[in-house]
Formats: structure tokens, sequence, C-alpha cells
């Protein structure tokens, strides 16, 4: 089983062009992170979209939470920007060195899935019937929560999940802010019940790829 993410930027005829280009270098530079991190492949297509493939699909919605975060919480454009993000779990038929010269069941769940989303939207599409009714109903929450988010919480949400779920003392240190403060806002985002759902989210698919 892998992991695909395929997304496109809400609104992206609209986007000035200093804005779009900023948004396109912020896909490039997760696709790198994730390649590093995760043994991910990515590319960027038809000039708003992005799909990028996770041989270790356990990281794969860890890693939607970081780009819509990252998105969203970015002070390089003039307003925060959202991404329709769909998930799809299967297998790879032909998994070639980017998505694009690749093919399966994961891509295919990806792409419909993208394409049924509401905008703005994280969806997730799994081919295992099992997997999709333990993990359907939470992402359908975790999307409602993060929909809900300002930037400034975007920004807390974002290094608190890129960071590993440190303490609040270390989050604060990061964010060069209160501890007070990270707690408040871990707070009202519901940051713990993020944190449960993605290492629920990791152990499940973990356990379906072994």
């Amino acid at each position: 089983m892998i992991g695909v993410l395929t997304g496109d930027i809400v609104d992206s005829t609209k986007m000035s062009p200093a804005d779009h280009q900023a948004t396109i270098e912020m896909f490039k530079y997760s696709i790198q992170y994730f390649t590093q991190h995760f043994a991910a492949s990515g590319e960027i297509y038809r000039g708003d979209s992005v799909q990028i493939s996770f041989k270790q699909p356990q990281y794969a919605m860890k890693s939607a939470v970081l780009l819509k975060m990252f998105l969203l919480q970015s002070k390089e454009t003039s307003k925060p920007i959202v991404v329709t993000l769909a998930l799809g779990l299967g297998e790879a038929s032909v998994l070639g060195a980017t998505p694009g010269v690749s093919q399966g069941s994961a891509f295919i769940y990806s792409g419909r899935g993208l394409d049924n989303a509401s905008r703005g939207d994280l969806t997730l599409h799994a081919e295992s019937s099992q997997l999709q009714e333990k993990l359907g109903l939470a992402t359908k929450f975790l999307n409602h929560l993060l929909s809900s988010l300002t930037r400034k919480q975007a920004k807390v949400l974002y290094y608190y999940v890129l960071l590993n779920y440190p303490t609040h003392q270390k989050l604060a240190d990061r964010l060069q802010t209160s501890q007070q403060n990270v707690t408040k806002h871990l707070s009202r985002i519901g940051a713990s019940l993020v944190e449960e759902y993605l290492l629920f989210f990791e152990q499940q698919i973990i356990q379906g790829n072994g």
C-alpha cells in the first residue's frame, strides 16, 4: 500500500502573480521536505496543482496537515492560501520516479477524490473498506477543525505537528512567545485531538501494511 496526496489551490486564477509564484515555491519546499523526511516523491502540474506519493503511507496524512497549515499560515502571500487535498490509499501497479509516470489504485482514488471534494477540504479515500471505515469519519472531523483555523492558529498547529508535538514551552521558544499564549492557542485549536488522530492514523496504516 502507498499513499497519494493530490491538491489544488483554491481560486488560483484570482491570485496575483506574486502570490501565485510564492505558493508554487511553497509547494516545491514542501515536496523537498517530504522527500527528505518521509521518502516521498512529488511534482507540480497544471501550474496550480500538486501530487505527492508516499511509499511509507503512514506519514501521508501528517504531510497533508503540514502542507495545508504551511500554506494557510505563510506571510509570503497577501492572504492565506487555501488548498483542496485528497489522500488516496491503495496499491501502485507502476511506481515511477514521479507520480506523473506512476499508476495504480492509490492514484485513481486520490484523483477522483479531489474531483469530488468541496473546495478547501481535506478528504480520505481508501481502497480498503476496513481502513475507510476506521478513518473516514475521524478525517471528516479533522477537516472540519482545520477549516475553521485563523492564520495565527494555523502557524501554531503547523509547528506543533512539524516538531512532533513538543512541550508547550519548547513550542513557545520556537515561536518566540509565552507558554501561556501557546497553551491558549493549542487548546482552542484542539491540537491534542489532531495529535491523537495523526498517531491513530499512523498506527492503523502500519497495521494494515504489515
